[in-house]
């Protein structure tokens, strides 16, 4: 038998945890939309870094790269799995498909070490090249990894070889 001890503090949490939970949704609710646009407005930063001086739009998760009413390349995000964990990847490609440009936008690599996978050193490698071109030295292929931190480094090229792929497709 429940005495009326035990039911008072079961009763303060659960009223505590409906009101917490009603707050955060309305929270979420109300912040969703400019976080979105927030998210967008770095994401076509990015992409202008690649792209500098070209106009985007969005097609099927794809973004079309446009200047003077030409295309001038395609971008991707992409996911891949790193070292540290979730990395996303924006890559930049030519219409003839080539590598125009590549940015790690986030990465839960280690500071100092796997993180240098975000620095214009690493990712210059892989501007110019093709599919077939994109692999580690260690594994055959044109690419210096970091020093200590070929996880990462492979996550990083495996990132640039799916959004070729995806871009082709």
């Amino acid at each position: 038998m429940v005495g009326k001890k035990e039911v008072k503090p079961v009763a303060v949490l659960v009223i505590t945890c409906v009101v917490w939970g009603a707050l955060l949704g309305l929270i979420h609710g109300a912040t969703k939309e400019r976080i979105e646009e927030a998210e967008r407005a770095e994401l076509y930063r990015t992409l202008s870094e690649i792209f500098p001086g070209a106009q985007f739009s969005e097609e099927n998760g794809r973004y079309v790269c446009m200047e003077n009413g030409e295309v001038v390349g395609y971008a991707v995000v992409v996911e891949e799995r790193g070292f540290g964990g979730r990395m996303e990847v924006v890559v930049g490609v030519s219409p003839e498909g080539t590598v125009v440009g590549v940015r790690v936008v986030s990465h839960g690599e280690t500071p100092g070490l796997g993180s240098k996978i975000t620095e214009e050193g690493f990712l210059a490698q892989f501007g110019g090249k093709r599919l077939e071109e994109i692999a580690l030295k260690k594994d055959g292929g044109e690419i210096e990894a970091v020093t200590g931190a070929t996880i990462s480094s492979r996550a990083a090229v495996r990132a640039v070889r799916k959004g070729l792929e995806n871009l082709r497709g």
